[in-house]
């Protein structure tokens, strides 16, 4: 290779300490092969973490995704002592007691199960097989059910506060993972009853159990229009595109987690870890040294990746908890697999090219 006079002897030369002559500002082979192959192993590190690393805890039987709705239709006698509604389309009771009124909750075996005192102290009863099974939404339960004698005292125990209790009841949703089938043109599946006793009246808390149409594929068709533009965008720019995709899909999911009351809320591993892969978008912005803006980059595009296939239920679903419009959540995660995908190709081509 000639090599102008001029640059034998140089600064570049000096820095590397080579004797041989080579092109100003380039480094030497040797080093830039380790430096490569430091690169490939921390971009497959990030890859065999998200591929293989379990979605995140429960914080108990949280809500999830799913195509059924159960709504209150009534409480008779009519009261405003008690306001009940479902939260996570079908998988939580929660009740509202009025201070100064005093509620009653019967269970499965017509035992008392749950009672809210007229100070507002929520109390569940110790051995009641209600509280067991109620634990998660399908009833499953490692520890023998205690035996109901009738007349039985109750043991009462507080768990809550000013009036609100929320608990799985499996009188108001489906008790199994398949789909239930309609019984008429309404999507209606069942009718529900909870009977309890408010301020010494006995009640009946009545409502439905619907059936609703799974949304479209087509959803995903959104990822061509994102993953052309992730492919017409300049490398910076696309980091950039790549970055706010990832931000807005973290903030969908906080939102959806964060608007659920705790006992119904999953751990957000979705939005964390989508945080991250914005905040490896961000890193690879800033920085200059292309090989770790390339494998920055190829770490942001795996993490949005993995947030998408965290997020592949509200695809596949019509309810999404605690989103009253499940839309958001299906625009932005094709959004972000059709940008993540052309990224992590180019990201990668770029990172692994030998000269």
């Amino acid at each position: 290779m000639e090599v102008s006079v001029r640059l034998v002897g140089s600064a570049a030369f000096k820095a590397v300490g080579m004797s041989d002559p080579h092109p100003a500002g380039s480094i030497p082979v040797h080093l830039r092969q380790v430096s490569l192959r430091s690169l490939r192993r921390l971009v497959l590190c990030a890859v065999a973490f998200f591929v293989l690393s379990p979605a995140g805890a429960a914080w108990a039987d949280p809500a999830q995704p799913g195509n059924t709705e159960s709504l209150v239709d009534a409480v008779k006698p009519a009261t405003d002592a008690v306001k009940l509604d479902i939260v996570g389309s079908d998988a939580f009771v929660r009740m509202k007691v009025e201070r100064g009124h005093e509620v009653f909750v019967t269970g499965y075996d017509e035992e008392p199960y749950l009672w809210v005192s007229t100070a507002g102290t929520v109390f569940i009863n110790e051995w009641s097989p209600t509280g067991i099974l109620n634990e998660t939404r399908y009833g499953g339960s490692q520890d023998p059910l205690p035996e109901y004698e009738e007349g039985q005292e109750p043991v009462w125990k507080p768990i809550g506060q000013d009036g609100m209790v929320l608990w799985h009841d499996h009188r108001v949703h489906w008790m199994s993972p398949l789909q239930p089938a309609a019984i008429d043109d309404n999507g209606l599946v069942q009718q529900w009853f909870i009977p309890m006793t408010i301020d010494a009246t006995p009640s009946t808390v009545s409502g439905s159990l619907y059936v609703r149409d799974a949304p479209q594929p087509w959803w995903w068709l959104i990822a061509v229009p994102a993953g052309v533009v992730a492919f017409a965008f300049t490398m910076g720019r696309r980091r950039a595109f790549a970055v706010v995709l990832c931000a807005i899909l973290a903030a969908v999911g906080l939102v959806a987690s964060f608007t659920l009351p705790g006992v119904a809320r999953e751990f957000p591993a979705m939005p964390l870890i989508a945080l991250f892969g914005a905040a490896a978008g961000v890193a690879a912005l800033v920085l200059r040294r292309a090989e770790i803006q390339q494998a920055l980059g190829a770490t942001s595009a795996v993490a949005a990746l993995t947030a998408v296939v965290l997020s592949r239920d509200s695809m596949s679903k019509a309810f999404v908890p605690g989103l009253d419009n499940p839309w958001m959540m299906r625009v932005v995660v094709p959004l972000v697999f059709g940008a993540a995908v052309v990224s992590l190709w180019r990201e990668l081509t770029a990172l692994l090219r030998t000269n």
